[in-house]
């Protein structure tokens, strides 16, 4: 899928603190994350045709939350492009006896509809689906494990809504920790380093074909 975009393309991110990362603290709103790296690259590549960026994304929200801010923070800005990344805190919160993740079938149920009736209400807009990245120790030895099914399910409405590009985070997390584990991706086995905001930047810009 290639994204053509010019000066009017609004360009909107919504997902939890991977996404957030400090934006409200910041004077364009855009955090000090990979929201903010791919800005930079689009303004660097072709600063004529560079979109207008938004970040929605709100530190621990799960789809749950996202469902309940839908209609404002997405539907009422009408983006030509939407990117949704979200499914860390539904498994981590409800890991080491705490109650607050959401099952996977809510999950899917939750996400289904979103992408449904963004859809219907904007039919033009191009949707882009990121796989949520890893749960590794310290967070939880086997938080992976437990994320496997909620990165299947992002994968699977992509496929069902035909969504213009589905980012592979988690693989691409797993394949980089593999192949390099004395680098630093995470800070705490689930919020990116600046290492792992680059790689977040550089698959989803590769898998949009902006790179």
């Amino acid at each position: 899928m290639s994204i053509s975009f010019t000066p009017q393309t609004k360009l909107l991110f919504i997902g939890d603190s991977i996404t957030d990362c400090q934006r409200n603290e910041d004077a364009e709103h855009l955090g000090i994350g990979y929201v903010l790296r791919i800005r930079d690259y689009l303004l660097a590549a072709d600063p004529m045709r560079a979109p207008y960026v938004m970040n929605m994304g709100i530190s621990g929200h799960r789809i749950t939350d996202l469902a309940g801010r839908w209609q404002n923070d997405v539907i009422a800005h009408r983006p030509d492009v939407l990117s949704v990344m979200i499914g860390i805190n539904d498994v981590w919160h409800g890991l080491d006896g705490r109650k607050e993740g959401v099952p996977v079938e809510t999950f899917e149920a939750t996400y289904n509809q979103l992408v449904a009736q963004t859809r219907e209400l904007l039919p033009a807009c191009k949707i882009v689906l990121c796989e949520p990245t890893v749960i590794m120790a310290p967070a939880h030895k086997d938080g992976n494990a437990y994320l496997s099914p909620y990165v299947k399910v992002v994968r699977k409405i992509g496929e069902r809504y035909y969504a213009d590009a589905i980012i592979p985070l988690h693989s691409a997390f797993v394949s980089a920790i593999k192949m390099r584990p004395d680098i630093a991706w995470t800070t705490d086995g689930v919020h990116p380093t600046s290492t792992g905001h680059m790689l977040i930047a550089r698959t989803w810009l590769e898998t949009t074909r902006n790179l």
